[in-house]
């Protein structure tokens, strides 16, 4: 494991631990009751995706290097490697918006993202709430996708370092200015962006897909914003009930539809 991979992961962990503190003093959502316990669930599902996010990882790299002896991608551009970097990262967060709209909009994905989605307490652990059949899926399609774009391991580290902040950001439950929120997601997807993506609604939920970028979504026709967030409900009928928001029952539930 080199230093930025390190690095990489630090920030993660430290941006997340940071976000959770801070809702905890100037939460978005009040009332908000037993955090720990609805960490602990949502953790607990990422804990068991690093058990295939770690081996596909080194695959990953195994497979991007090999596959640059027979396909370049991008670099057939020739492009200044500062040039090339940004078109790969653009490139990679494309296809992230392309995949989570994917997500919504053919049931069979959906039956797996949804478990994101009945999370009615959404905070910034939700950003690793995943089922692990989405993770795998995810991973698989990875593949393909970025040997053709020609990408190599150190951007996707470097993507990761960019993208996973916006993502804990996007997810918190913190509560910022109006005025700061409409500046930031002219570039980024900011919390009351994503509080829209999460609502109960479907045809608000299935909107503002971007991960890392906000353009994306107002290229594509998916951007939506709405008036009084503070009284809309978040999560899924029938899938966000207490009872159903236990691991077992979560890791279960798309294979009892």
């Amino acid at each position: 494991m080199d230093t930025i991979q390190v690095l990489s992961y630090i920030t993660t962990a430290a941006g997340g631990l940071f976000l959770w503190f801070l809702e905890g003093f100037i939460p978005f959502f009040s009332g908000r009751k037993s955090r720990g316990t609805h960490a602990g669930l949502n953790l607990s599902i990422a804990g068991l995706n690093l058990v295939i996010l770690l081996p596909s990882g080194i695959m990953m790299a195994f497979a991007l290097e090999q596959s640059k002896t027979i396909w370049s991608g991008v670099n057939i551009l020739g492009l200044p490697l500062f040039l090339e970097t940004m078109l790969v990262i653009l490139l990679i967060d494309l296809w992230m918006y392309f995949w989570h709209r994917i997500n919504h909009e053919v049931d069979f994905f959906w039956r797996f993202h949804s478990v994101h989605h009945s999370d009615p307490s959404m905070d910034v652990t939700t950003a690793w709430r995943f089922h692990y059949v989405e993770i795998v899926l995810s991973e698989l399609l990875r593949f393909p996708v970025f040997i053709l774009i020609g990408a190599g391991i150190e951007d996707l580290i470097l993507y990761s370092m960019l993208m996973t902040p916006v993502i804990e950001f996007h997810h918190s439950n913190v509560s910022i200015p109006s005025s700061v929120d409409r500046l930031l997601r002219i570039i980024i997807p900011t919390p009351l962006m994503h509080r829209v993506h999460h609502s109960v609604t479907r045809s608000e939920h299935d909107a503002n897909y971007g991960s890392m970028l906000s353009f994306w979504d107002r290229l594509f026709g998916s951007f939506l914003l709405k008036k009084d967030i503070k009284n809309m409900t978040i999560g899924l009928d029938n899938e966000s009930a207490p009872e159903q928001q236990r691991l077992f029952a979560l890791l279960a539930r798309p294979f009892q539809q």
